[in-house]
């Protein structure tokens, strides 16, 4: 596997991580449950992402 897919798809997964813990340390807060529901949707996009480009094998 190339490196920089695999170097790019774990920083999408971490990315992905990171933005779907900022959407539970949120919803405590007094944000949106739209602004919320947009912010985890986009974290599991990132997320699976990650996941597709580090599935795809060589060949």
């Amino acid at each position: 596997m190339n490196s920089v897919r695999y170097f790019f798809g774990r920083a999408l997964q971490l990315l992905g991580m990171a933005t779907i813990t900022l959407v539970v340390f949120q919803f405590f807060t007094t944000m949106g449950m739209e602004t919320l529901l947009y912010w985890t949707i986009l974290g599991i996009g990132e997320f699976y992402g990650g996941t597709l480009i580090l599935g795809k094998s060589d060949g």
